[in-house]
């Protein structure tokens, strides 16, 4: 079987204009592609892609979320919230890193994880991906 590389997530919205100011204005990721339909950004190691809802209707609730690796969580929450993102809560201690979760316009949950410490558990179990997506030039925010 061929290697298989995730190249991008989608997600659904109502309001691309909304979408666009939350995810490159306030998120920072630069717009690849415009259209009528879709908007596509540079996530760094994927490509994210929002969709206006088919014509077919809109799902009762948004499902599943997205996470951003940040290299200092502090400093990538304040500054998010000067932009005007609402976080669920302050940042937490996890077993795989400090998190922080806000929605977007549309009720998607996004996370943002800082990768733990060099030498730790979790630090074997997340920092290969982390570590590609930063080796590759891509830092959150413009």
């Amino acid at each position: 079987m061929a290697s298989l590389i995730l190249e991008g997530v989608v997600l659904y919205s109502k309001d691309l204009a909304q979408a666009k100011d939350f995810y490159s204005g306030i998120l920072g990721l630069p717009v690849l592609l415009e259209e009528p339909h879709v908007i596509h950004f540079d996530g760094g190691s994927v490509r994210l892609a929002i969709h206006r809802y088919p014509i077919e209707g809109v799902r009762e609730a948004p499902e599943g979320f997205v996470v951003f690796a940040v290299d200092d969580l502090a400093k990538a929450y304040e500054d998010l919230r000067r932009k005007g993102a609402e976080f669920l809560g302050p940042p937490a201690n996890r077993p795989y890193g400090r998190v922080a979760y806000l929605h977007d316009p549309e009720g998607h949950e996004i996370g943002l994880l800082e990768e733990p410490a060099e030498g730790t558990e979790g630090h074997r179990r997340v920092a290969p991906l982390i570590a590609w997506s930063f080796c590759q030039g891509w830092t959150y925010g413009p």
